[in-house]
């Protein structure tokens, strides 16, 4: 599952810092095949660690916001 993940300073700035595509795989169920949703937060948290880890900001200076 895929989803696009703009991520902004704390201060909700209308102006993105960086915008990231996240896929993260659900839960195969083996019954049938199918897979479950997986929470939005965790796209955001995905993007949160990324935009740390390329030193975009720290934890307490961004926020992430899943596109809908």
């Amino acid at each position: 599952m895929k989803r696009i993940v703009d991520v902004f300073t704390n201060d909700w700035s209308p102006e993105i810092v960086w915008t990231y595509i996240i896929s993260i795989e659900g839960i195969v169920n083996p019954i049938d095949l199918n897979q479950d949703e997986v929470d939005l937060r965790a796209f955001e948290l995905e993007a949160l660690r990324l935009a740390q880890d390329e030193g975009r900001g720290d934890a307490g200076s961004l926020i992430a916001k899943v596109r809908e």
